[in-house]
């Protein structure tokens, strides 16, 4: 007689156990390994992201370089900078040198690069000692004021505190001078046209040192006038945390040319040319905005800079043309006849044989 061993219960809660145990291991093991996948595969990406916003950098600083060397040949020889407003090409003109495409199988190329010759904003990153010298000339209409603005390059959140209260005595030591702002020296003379006589340069040019005051300061009327008397002098100019703004106004011509340098500190300006509305004017000749977009792939990166369009906007020499401690002796020599007859005397083939001593290698 054969007996049936009955099923125990606790082996049968047992077996079950062993799968819920087994299926909750491989959930935890799956999600880990899921997200390992995933840190593995951000991580990929991040890495190719940086290395193609490098590229795209690259590209975009490309299209500023081909613009710049176009831009300079163009003003070393004399040539108007064209305008580029859009992305399109100008068809083989001004801008024919650019090449876009930078690398083809890596899809690297600058997809936009604009030119603006006239902007109505100049900026200048850095205004020291030396002075900086700026045509303003508007492209249309009539220049009534200009304004500027200029900012500490201290690494302070309070560079008005420190700044004195009045103009007076407002010139010392430089080891002195706690503001955070400089001193603003301003050249500003008109010459175009029939206002560039001497009759005019002597009774219009000015020449105004803007002393910044502390915001408890009390500052010089603003705006002041170009031709008020007392206009070459110091004005004070009323300061924030942010920036210091003067605005010389009684402007009314179409071109000035502005020569700015700063005592104490040095800073960053904007200059702005008004009409008699207080809008912005265009000014050519002075800067031109060179804006490019670099592409890699799907990656993009934009780059704006400011080429100077003058052969020298900052000249080493401008400010100390003479330099001495002592006295300065002048002579003075005239040949008998040199710009009569020996005016040819001065061509490299003649040089040799010439009898003038001025022209004597």
């Amino acid at each position: 007689m054969s007996t049936k061993r009955p099923i125990q219960t606790q082996d049968k809660q047992a077996g079950m156990v062993a799968i819920m145990v087994t299926l909750i291991l491989m959930m935890v093991i799956s999600l880990l390994v899921i997200g390992f996948s995933q840190i593995s595969r951000r991580n990929q990406r991040q890495t190719l992201d940086r290395q193609l916003s490098t590229q795209a950098f690259y590209a975009a600083e490309s299209g500023i370089n081909d613009a710049t060397k176009i831009i300079k040949t163009a003003v070393a020889t004399g040539t108007a900078v064209s305008a580029k407003p859009t992305c399109a090409s100008d068809g083989g003109g001004f801008y024919a040198g650019l090449v876009a495409t930078i690398d083809t199988a890596s899809d690297v190329k600058y997809t936009c690069l604009t030119v603006d010759p006239s902007p109505n904003v100049l900026v200048y990153s850095s205004i020291g000692s030396t002075s900086t010298v700026a045509p303003l000339n508007a492209t249309a209409g009539t220049i009534a004021s200009v304004r500027f603005t200029w900012q500490t390059k201290d690494d302070t959140t309070t560079p008005a505190t420190t700044c004195p209260a009045t103009t007076t005595s407002a010139f010392v030591a430089t080891s002195l001078w706690t503001c955070g702002y400089g001193v603003l020296r301003v050249d500003l003379v008109p010459t175009a046209g029939a206002a560039l006589t001497m009759a005019n340069l002597q009774s219009q040019l000015m020449t105004t040192f803007m002393i910044p005051l502390n915001p408890a300061g009390t500052g010089t009327a603003n705006p002041i006038g170009f031709a008020t008397a007392g206009g070459n002098s110091r004005l004070g100019v009323v300061c924030s945390n942010t920036s210091c703004t003067q605005t010389i106004s009684g402007l009314t011509s179409t071109q000035y040319y502005v020569r700015v340098s700063s005592i104490y500190k040095d800073v960053s300006l904007r200059i702005e040319a008004l009409d008699a509305s207080n809008n912005p004017i265009n000014l050519q000749g002075a800067q031109a905005i060179v804006d490019a977009t670099g592409k890699a792939q799907d990656v993009l990166r934009r780059l704006q800079v400011r080429i100077p369009l003058t052969a020298s906007s900052t000249n080493l020499n401008s400010d100390f043309a003479i330099q001495s401690t002592d006295a300065i002796c002048k002579r003075f020599a005239v040949m008998t006849g040199y710009f009569v007859n020996d005016a040819d005397n001065a061509v490299p083939s003649v040089v040799a044989s010439t009898t003038n001593d001025l022209c004597k290698p």
